[in-house]
């Protein structure tokens, strides 16, 4: 676990260095996660699932956020995820009326 002073700029926890990308004419590189949000132009709920599932799987691996519990974050995974439905529910009704 990371014994490192939380502040709210870039953290260890939020890095993973990719040895075998999947490209074969890639070389293994760090990548960071609000990085990939912001490349798939998540949305703030989608972003927030990302960052909670990226913090489960780096504390499992011993490496993540100073004081995070998997619970905290599979609740957080649940909240947002309930959000992004209902949002896309919300707009697949809106489609259904305007068609």
């Amino acid at each position: 676990m990371t014994n490192k002073k939380l502040t709210g700029g870039s953290s260890d926890y939020y890095k993973v260095t990719i040895t075998n990308p999947t490209s074969p004419d890639i070389e293994p590189y760090v990548a960071e996660c609000n990085d990939i949000i912001e490349a798939l132009n998540l949305s703030f709920a989608e972003g927030n699932i990302v960052k909670a599932i990226w913090r489960i799987a780096k504390n499992r691996m011993g490496e993540g956020k100073p004081g995070a519990s998997n619970l905290y974050d599979a609740e957080k995974v649940d909240f947002f995820a309930k959000r992004v439905l209902t949002k896309e529910q919300q707009h697949a009704k809106n489609s259904q009326t305007n068609s």
